[in-house]
């Protein structure tokens, strides 16, 4: 007989580490690990037993997340490790529909979490999320504005007005989650690198976090708010031409491509096909978080009490949602949106009805994709096909999901 339970005493802690040390090489978690989860009340651990032997285990979370200017909360797991000896069992499988079980009790209709195995997570209801976009840029590319008289190293004094400057992006940013006023998260940036920071008065308006490799300036953080923060954060940039040959950054957008000079990363890695040749390599593109919906039903209603828009569109819908691992009640439901707000949920008569998988409806809930591509690549089907682009409306976001936390 196996059991879940959760992880708060040392002995357990030990294996935990263990555990994870053997699944994530150099993590190290033994550590930090158990200091870091006993002064974080958003996070746990949780262990699957056998007897007294930990065969498994996974770190969840608790997360603010702004979804498209609305509060909610949202569950993550990370650190999802199986003994060696015990693969292949269905250990995480079992962790996984524990931490929905979780989240839906605390009344959390949405997760997400980084995928080990896309496909593993996709039949567990995942959608896919957050593309992560990989720049390899010359620092010539970025423009010379010639100022940069706000810019200054930021150092631990500072700490506060860094976490107000994300705190300020994450309130107009579709996805990202709110940072705590932990020492942990307050120290965190200077744990990666160094950071430069546009300051006019007592606020930081911009920042970016970067490390020196070699030839390499690694950008780990760039947030701003003002046109001028950029503007003078690029000069900076810009001027790093004679120490690196590259500029490596992580987004979740391809915008930068349309603000430097050259987005072109001088890697030698497009394949030539006819009737299309010599294409410049910009970007490698990464898989970043993939999120689910526990409850369809239950987080429209949240979003309803909250009094989200979903566009300007009037729409009576009856979704049919597949979804193996949850009750009829959360994925089959009716749903009458009246200029974009959500009137009731009342059985009657409907504009259409729409069929989906919940992988994909959390990701167009999500705004990762769209309603109109899913119809199309037949991934969505809905009875009345004139109703295609009011959905599409109902449902599409002005940006795609930003997700700058790591777990």
């Amino acid at each position: 007989m196996k059991e879940i339970r959760e992880i708060n005493h040392s002995a357990a802690y030990a294996s935990f580490c263990s555990l994870a040390n053997g699944a994530f090489p150099g993590l190290n978690a033994d550590q930090w690990l158990q200091g870091h989860i006993e002064e974080t009340p958003s996070e746990s651990l949780y262990g699957l037993f056998k007897g007294n032997d930990l065969v498994a285990g996974m770190r969840t979370f608790l997360f603010e997340m702004n979804l498209n200017q609305t509060t909610i909360a949202v569950g993550g797991v990370g650190m999802l490790a199986v003994d060696l000896l015990h693969k292949k069992e269905g250990n995480a499988y079992q962790l996984i529909k524990y931490f929905y079980e979780l989240n839906k009790s605390n009344g959390h209709h949405l997760v997400m979490l980084y995928p080990f195995n896309v496909a593993f997570y996709k039949r567990m209801g995942f959608g896919m999320g957050t593309q992560v976009y990989q720049y390899y840029v010359s620092p010539s590319s970025f423009q010379d504005f010639s100022r940069k008289e706000h810019l200054e190293h930021l150092n631990y004094e500072d700490r506060e007005l860094i976490l107000d400057c994300y705190n300020r992006v994450y309130q107009k940013t579709h996805g990202m989650t709110k940072r705590s006023s932990t020492e942990r998260e307050l120290n965190r940036p200077f744990n990666f690198g160094k950071v430069v920071g546009f300051k006019r008065g007592d606020q930081i308006l911009g920042y970016a976090l970067y490390e020196g490799k070699g030839k390499d300036l690694y950008i780990h953080e760039l947030f701003f708010e003002t046109r001028e923060a950029i503007e003078e954060l690029s000069t900076f940039l810009h001027q790093q031409t004679d120490q690196f040959k590259r500029i490596i950054i992580n987004a979740n957008h391809d915008d930068l491509i349309h603000f430097v000079r050259s987005p072109e990363s001088g890697l030698n890695t497009m394949l030539d096909t006819a009737p299309s040749v010599d294409n410049k390599h910009m970007v490698n593109l990464g898989v970043g978080v993939m999120y689910r919906v526990i409850d369809c039903k239950g987080l429209l209603v949240e979003l309803y009490e909250k009094k989200h828009r979903f566009g300007s569109v009037s729409l009576t819908i009856m979704f049919d949602i597949k979804d193996d691992l949850q009750d009829d009640e959360s994925k089959n439901f009716t749903v009458t949106f009246s200029h974009g707000e959500i009137q009731h949920f009342h059985e009657q008569s409907v504009d259409t009805v729409v069929q989906m998988d919940i992988s994909d409806f959390s990701s167009m809930i999500m705004g990762a994709v769209s309603f109109r591509s899913l119809n199309k690549w037949g991934k969505a089907e809905i009875s009345n096909p004139a109703c295609v682009n009011q959905v599409n409306d109902l449902f599409r976001t002005h940006e795609r999901p930003v997700c700058t936390k790591a777990f």
